[in-house]
């Protein structure tokens, strides 16, 4: 019996819909959607032990009749050396006592009775002689079939044991897979918050875990050069996953010596947001992808003219993909 294994990518188990204009709820059913493939993804773990099971019952049971065979075989052995010894023994007799010695005996029988009684006798001996070098073809035919259903059971063995490792396999990378899965699908939920007020309106998620980070309303600091700060820096452990604020497409990435790396996402608010000063993009955060709110895509740094310094988020937002205006306040009902 082989077993036939297959490992499903499960990825992040989203499937992405349409967004619907002014409201939040796609990303619910995204969510509704992947847990209901999570719990696919379990009944397929299910079915796996199932099979594991059956296959660790079938080995059990081979490896059982592989030493019923063997012990069996050790007796025929044992039976085969007590008649070979028996045959050997006869043969040394009638060797000692010469082959014409029925003949005499016959022929020097005085009345025929006597003579018919010694025929007859050594017509038994011949008899039992004759039953023993059958015991001897019977037992080592026994034998070698043995020898056979052994050599047979032991390739079975040998088969279980890699399809039952296979198995193993498989089993552990499907739970660690799906463990993982869920959790993320458990924790990109957590991070997520619908919101309703005024113009933001829709699902979103802070930037940065609320636990590790803080920021302050810091638009329009004075900055180097005569600047004004036009966003809000979210300070955070360096390289702290980076998270979308809402969902959309990951529109570019880009590199300069004031801002660092930079990611740019597409909302499908209609609002384009600007991160800064990243360490390095998740594989979720390539250019192109469709991400929700809370997925990871980037990794917090202090890239560009925040090198040396304490490492956060430059954080901007663009309505329409024009002129930044302060993102505190959306950060805030996402974040806090």
């Amino acid at each position: 019996m082989r077993l036939r294994l297959r490992i499903v990518a499960l990825g992040l188990l989203v499937v992405w819909l349409p967004a619907a204009t002014g409201e939040g709820s796609w990303v619910a059913m995204d969510l509704d959607q992947a847990r209901l493939q999570a719990d696919e993804a379990r009944d397929e773990l299910d079915e796996l032990t199932r099979r594991y099971e059956v296959t660790f019952s079938a080995l059990e049971e081979a490896r059982d009749e592989f030493a019923a065979l063997a012990y069996r075989e050790i007796e025929l052995n044992a039976e085969a050396a007590a008649i070979d010894a028996q045959l050997n023994n006869r043969a040394r007799r009638a060797f000692m006592h010469g082959s014409t010695r029925v003949l005499d005996s016959l022929l020097t029988a005085t009345e025929p009775t006597t003579a018919i009684q010694r025929a007859s006798l050594f017509a038994t001996v011949y008899d039992r002689e004759s039953a023993g070098l059958e015991d001897v073809l019977a037992v080592r035919t026994a034998l070698d079939q043995t020898r056979a259903l052994a050599r047979d059971q032991q390739e079975r063995l040998s088969v279980l044991a890699a399809e039952l490792a296979e198995a193993q396999r498989v089993l552990e990378a499907r739970f660690e897979v799906a463990q993982q899965t869920v959790q993320s699908i458990e924790q990109m939920a957590e991070r997520q918050r619908t919101i309703n007020r005024g113009s933001q309106q829709g699902v979103y998620a802070c930037p940065l875990d609320p636990e590790v980070t803080h920021f302050i309303d810091s638009w329009g600091f004075a900055r180097s050069g005569g600047r004004r700060h036009k966003g809000t820096d979210i300070m955070g452990p360096m390289g702290a996953p980076v998270f979308a604020f809402t969902a959309g497409v990951i529109q570019r990435h880009y590199n300069s010596q004031l801002g660092g790396l930079m990611l740019y996402l597409r909302g499908d608010d209609g609002s384009t947001y600007l991160y800064t000063h990243l360490q390095g993009f998740a594989a979720r955060g390539a250019p192109g992808t469709r991400v929700a709110a809370g997925e990871h895509i980037a990794f917090n740094g202090n890239t560009g003219n925040a090198r040396g310094g304490a490492p956060h988020i430059h954080f901007e937002r663009h309505p329409g993909g024009g002129a930044a205006v302060n993102p505190y306040s959306w950060l805030v009902a996402a974040c806090f």
